[in-house]
């Protein structure tokens, strides 16, 4: 109310002013203050302060800049003088890796790296947070926008708690600030803290604070809702998230939106980081942490198609529950769960799915006894993969497989195995690519035989292409690829073969490659089988498949 009634008698005045000038060149000056102060009491009096549209990384549209500029600036004045006259410093450190501040400034930087703070909790709303310094210096940054004197709900409280621990399990240390770190900002802290320390009540805790931070107060209604909602956060634990990160997939693209996927995730989940390295075992790893897991668990495979097939073949036959953050090249397992959208935005796509966590089973396969989610393949796809190594498919993304896929093309070499499906007599067959899926996006085109592969009828789709000399022929067969995998239907083209079965049997004279799921191994046999819905997963909705 306090504060209704202030914006109130500014807004009057400016009303008065209004009047005053009506006929002089101040109207418009005045009808620009009008507005602003109209809008910010409306914020107010109808607690919305969505209408600043602060985002989460702390940045204002330029346009509410200049609509709320009368009010931004005078805000920033009295901020910045009571900052000047405080009788606490700017910055105080609460706990080992908890701090309380006010409003931040370019030049806290340095007094921020003195401390060895990386990751900020802006519980503002009313102005532009610190987030393009953030950003330039490597900093965590979450915006949680609370107006002044008004307390954050459940869910928002959820989300700061749930970024902060994360950030202390990274090792980071938390700085959180609103205003004048009085209000707001002591107002979560003091949640976090009586989630972290359940046996403390909550007067105990704000006098932990308080004996640091003198100034940090609640008016009645705050600590009203703080006691209120402590309750409810201590009684009602976030699920919790397991994260299998994969850090040097596409180029290390798990540094480059890290912030964004743990603001996003940590609005609903505790998080669990697992990074590893060159050498890691994904699938040991992934097996230790299933051991250890009461309940039924949710991990993430971050990373390429390769991460997720390693993590997908601890979980399968588990009551457990795989998630994608597609980091790879293709990322195809991430389109055919995700639809299309996830190429555009793979990680905004993969985020907003784990948030809803609609779940399906699917079908898996084995390619001696190595477990494979996609496609194993000889010849076309198989060269495709092997071109692209690691260096040019940093250097140059999915370009890499289509050079590598154009060079197959066009030295055609001819496969000669033996092929033999669900158990029957193996049949010679010349072929210049072989493409056993049991998922593949539209772009996969060698395995679109007979169209998108249907990852739960517990069948296996085969696609072959029968060698030819003639490259017309290679080319038409291409262009049928690439209508069934559009619009389903019979091949025409007696050069491509398509059969279903459960189990296939591949086996040649000599070694060949072969590639599962983007990865490049050698054998003389293949025996693969299908395992119907063997892996509960995380996908988008029917209407993406």
């Amino acid at each position: 109310m306090k504060m209704i009634k202030y914006y109130a008698a500014a807004m009057l005045l400016s009303f008065v002013l209004v009047w005053v000038s009506r006929e002089g060149w101040l109207l418009i000056p005045s009808l620009w203050i009008s507005m602003s102060f109209f809008c910010v009491l409306l914020a107010y009096v109808t607690n919305y302060p969505k209408i600043f549209r602060k985002s989460e990384t702390g940045s204002i549209p330029i346009w509410i800049k200049l609509l709320l500029l009368p009010y931004l600036a005078g805000a920033q004045l009295y901020n910045a003088f009571a900052r000047h006259n405080d009788k606490v410093p700017a910055i105080q450190q609460i706990s080992s890796n908890l701090f309380l501040a006010c409003r931040l400034f370019p030049t806290d930087i340095e007094m921020l790296e003195a401390e060895g703070v990386n990751a900020i909790v802006d519980v503002t709303a009313e102005f532009d947070g610190l987030n393009w310094s953030a950003e330039q210096e490597g900093l965590y940054y979450l915006n949680i926008p609370i107006l002044d004197h008004y307390s954050p709900n459940q869910a928002q409280l959820v989300h700061a708690i749930n970024w902060i621990k994360s950030q202390h399990r990274l090792q980071n240390k938390v700085v959180i600030h609103c205003a004048l770190g009085r209000g707001r900002s002591f107002f979560t802290l003091c949640a976090y803290l009586l989630v972290s320390q359940p046996e403390l009540s909550v007067r105990e805790v704000m006098q932990q604070v308080q004996n640091i931070r003198g100034t940090a107060r609640l008016n009645k209604k705050q600590l009203k809702s703080l006691i209120s909602v402590s309750k409810q956060l201590i009684e009602h634990a976030p699920q919790e998230l397991q994260l299998i990160i994969n850090p040097v997939s596409g180029s290390g693209k798990w540094y480059q939106h890290d912030n964004e996927i743990i603001g996003e995730l940590t609005k609903k989940y505790q998080l669990h980081f697992h990074f590893t390295e060159k050498d890691t075992d994904m699938t040991k790893l992934t097996s230790s942490l299933v051991n250890a897991c009461d309940d039924t668990s949710t991990f993430v495979a971050c990373g390429g198609d390769g991460t997720v097939t390693q993590v997908a073949s601890a979980i399968k036959d588990t009551p457990h529950t795989l998630g994608i953050l597609p980091m790879g090249t293709a990322n195809a397992l991430a389109h055919v769960l995700l639809g299309f959208s996830s190429k555009i935005s793979p990680i905004t796509e993969a985020s907003k799915a784990i948030l809803n966590h609609q779940t399906v089973n699917m079908d898996t396969m084995t390619c001696n006894e190595q477990t494979a989610l996609l496609v194993v393949a000889i010849g076309y796809e198989e060269r495709m993969i092997d071109h692209a190594n690691r260096e040019q498919k940093n250097n140059m993304g999915q370009l890499a497989y289509i050079q590598g896929f154009f060079n197959a093309l066009l030295k055609n070499h001819k496969m000669v195995i033996k092929l033999s499906l669900d158990g029957q007599t193996k049949q010679d067959v010349q072929c210049s690519s072989l493409a056993v899926a049991n998922a593949a996006p539209f772009s996969t085109l060698l395995a679109q035989g007979g169209g998108a592969p249907d990852w739960q009828d517990g069948l296996l789709d085969i696609t072959q292409l029968d060698y030819t000399d003639n490259a017309s022929e290679r080319m038409l067969s291409l262009a049928e690829l690439v209508t069934n995998s559009i619009k389903q239907a019979d091949n025409k083209n007696f050069k491509i073969q398509h059969y279903q079965a459960k189990t296939v049997q591949i086996s040649c004279d000599s070694m060949f490659q072969y590639s599962i799921d983007g990865e490049i191994e050698s054998a003389c046999d293949l025996t693969i089988s299908v395992q119907p819905a063997s892996l509960s997963i995380i996908w988008a909705n029917s209407n993406n498949m």
